[in-house]
C-alpha cells in the first residue's frame, strides 16, 4: 500500500489471538457451526475453547483417555466429539453434557493414529499398525477392518459421493478402499518414502500427497497405482496439507512453516505463517474457509488468515524458481489488507504449450514429472471393476450398511511397547523422518 496511507476497517482482518497450553498440542479440529475448536492434548485430555477476534475463552476439559488423544473431530451435527488415544479406545463425547456417550476401550489392536468422520454415522480409523476401520457408529460396532499396510496409517481423505476412502501410510503407499463394498479396491506402488498426508483437489480429480522427504506426490482420479507428478520443494516433510481452494493448499512441515501452493501450475506462493522452527503437528480450515489454525510443538495453537490467497494470481508462463526469500502472505490482527494495491499489477498470462514445456526443464521447485505405468500396474481387472462400479455410487444410507456379513478380516494381534517417554516426538530424533505421534 501506499506510503501514508491510513488503515480503513475494510482493510484490516480480525483473527483470534494464540492460544496457549502447557503440554504438546497432538491434533485440532473446528466445530462445523459454532465458533469451537477442539484440541488433543498429549496427556489425554480434550481441551475446547471458543475463539474470537477480542479474546479466546476456555469452555470445558474433557478427561476421559488415560493417554496422548490423537485426534480430535466434531460430528457433521456438531453435537458430539470423536477423540481417538495412544490408549486404543475410541470415544464420543455429548459436546453440551460432557458425558461420553459411545465408548470403544480397545477399538483398536494397536494405538490410533488418525480418524476420519465421513458422515453423520460413518468414522474412518486407522492406527499404528496399518489397521483401517470403518465404524458405523448407530450400530456401535465396526463394518470393516482391513490391514493391508506395513506401518502406521498417517491421514486418510474420502471424495464427495464417499465412495472411496484413501489412505497414506508410513510403509510409502497409498491404498484405496471402497466404502460401499467395504474392501480395499488398489494399492501404490510403493514410493520408497513415507506418505504422510493426503487431500483432495481440482474438483476431485487430483489427489495430492506430502512425504517425508518434503515432495508432494500426484495422483489422478482412479488411477491410484502410481503417481503422474511429483513437486519437490518443501526443506522438510510435509506432515500435513489442507485444501483452502480447489487449487490452493496449505502445507505444514517440519520446519515449522506453513506454506501456500498452487496446483497446476505447481508454485510455492509464499508463506502463511510459521511456529519458530517447531514442527507443525496439524492444520485445520473453518468451515467458511477463512481462516486455518495451526498447533505445533510449541504447545500453541495459531489462526491464520487465508482468504485473500484466492486473490493471488501465478503466471504460468514464467518457470518457477527457487527464491531465498519467499513473499509473506501473513496476515495478522489489524493488519492492512497485503493485497490492496495489487489488482492492477498481477494478471494471469495464459501459458503456451513452449511455456509449460520448458517447466519440465527447471530443476529445485519445479514437479518431476513421473508418468510411469499407469495405475493398472499390479492391479486385477477386479480392482479396475471396483473402481469404476455405478453401483457405488448409490445412497450410502441404504439397506447394504444393515447386512450383518460385516468384514472378518484378520487385523494385527500386535502392540507397540509403550517404553518410550511420552514427550519423546519421533520427528525431532536426529536422522530420522518420521513423524509418528506421541
Amino acid at each position: 500500500m501506499s506510503e501514508g496511507k491510513e488503515e480503513s476497517e475494510d482493510d484490516k482482518v480480525h483473527i483470534p489471538p494464540d492460544i496457549t497450553f502447557e503440554d504438546l498440542v497432538v491434533d485440532i479440529n473446528f466445530h462445523p457451526s459454532k465458533p469451537l475448536i477442539a484440541a488433543g492434548i498429549i496427556t489425554g485430555d480434550v481441551i475446547l475453547h471458543s475463539y474470537a477476534s477480542s479474546a479466546n475463552t476456555l469452555v470445558r476439559t474433557f478427561k476421559h483417555h488415560k493417554k496422548a488423544t490423537r485426534a480430535v473431530a466434531f460430528s457433521k451435527d456438531g453435537n458430539s466429539l470423536i477423540t481417538s488415544s495412544k490408549d486404543k479406545s475410541l470415544q464420543v463425547v455429548d459436546v453440551e453434557t460432557g458425558k461420553v456417550s459411545q465408548c470403544f476401550s480397545e477399538a483398536h489392536p494397536s494405538p490410533v493414529y488418525c480418524q476420519l468422520v465421513i458422515s453423520d454415522r460413518l468414522l474412518a480409523t486407522g492406527d499404528d499398525d496399518g489397521n483401517v476401520k470403518l465404524w458405523d457408529l448407530r450400530k456401535g460396532h465396526p463394518i470393516m477392518e482391513l490391514q493391508e499396510n506395513q506401518d502406521f496409517i498417517s491421514d486418510m481423505a474420502v471424495d464427495e459421493e464417499k465412495r472411496f476412502l484413501l489412505a497414506t501410510s508410513g510403509d510409502g503407499t497409498m491404498t484405496t478402499f471402497n466404502i460401499r463394498r467395504r474392501k480395499m479396491v488398489m494399492q501404490s506402488e510403493n514410493m520408497e518414502d513415507e506418505m504422510l498426508s493426503v487431500a483432495i483437489v481440482k474438483d476431485g480429480t487430483k489427489v495430492i500427497c506430502g512425504t517425508g522427504e518434503g515432495a508432494l506426490n500426484f495422483f489422478n482420479w482412479e488411477e491410484f497405482g502410481n503417481i503422474s507428478d511429483r513437486f519437490p520443494g518443501h526443506p522438510m516433510s510435509v506432515d500435513c496439507i489442507v485444501p483452502v481452494t480447489e487449487n490452493i493448499v496449505c502445507t505444514g512441515s517440519m520446519d515449522g512453516v506453513i506454506r501456500a501452493v498452487n496446483i497446476l501450475p505447481n508454485r510455492f506462493m509464499g508463506v502463511v505463517g510459521e511456529h519458530e522452527e517447531f514442527p507443525i503437528e496439524q492444520i485445520r480450515i473453518t468451515p467458511n474457509s477463512e481462516m486455518i489454525a495451526s498447533c505445533s510443538h510449541d504447545q500453541k495453537i495459531k489462526f491464520w488468515h487465508v482468504a485473500h490467497l484466492e486473490k493471488e494470481t501465478i503466471d504460468a508462463s514464467k518457470k518457477a524458481k527457487r527464491d531465498n526469500k519467499p513473499k509473506n502472505l501473513k496476515k495478522t490482527a489489524g493488519q492492512e489488507d497485503f493485497f490492496a494495491d495489487f489488482g492492477k499489477d498481477l494478471e494471469v498470462k495464459p501459458a503456451t504449450e513452449d511455456d509449460l514445456s520448458e517447466e519440465e526443464d527447471d530443476s529445485n521447485n519445479e514437479e518431476e514429472s513421473e508418468n510411469g505405468e499407469a495405475a493398472n500396474n499390479g492391479n486385477s481387472s477386479e480392482e479396475s471393476d471396483d473402481l469404476l462400479s455405478e453401483d457405488d455410487s448409490e445412497d450410502l444410507d441404504g439397506d447394504d450398511f444393515d447386512s450383518d456379513d460385516d468384514s472378518d478380516t484378520n487385523t494385527s494381534e500386535s502392540e507397540r511397547t509403550d517404553n518410550e517417554d511420552e514427550k519423546d516426538v519421533a520427528k525431532d530424533k536426529p536422522g530420522s523422518n518420521s513423524s509418528e505421534k506421541q
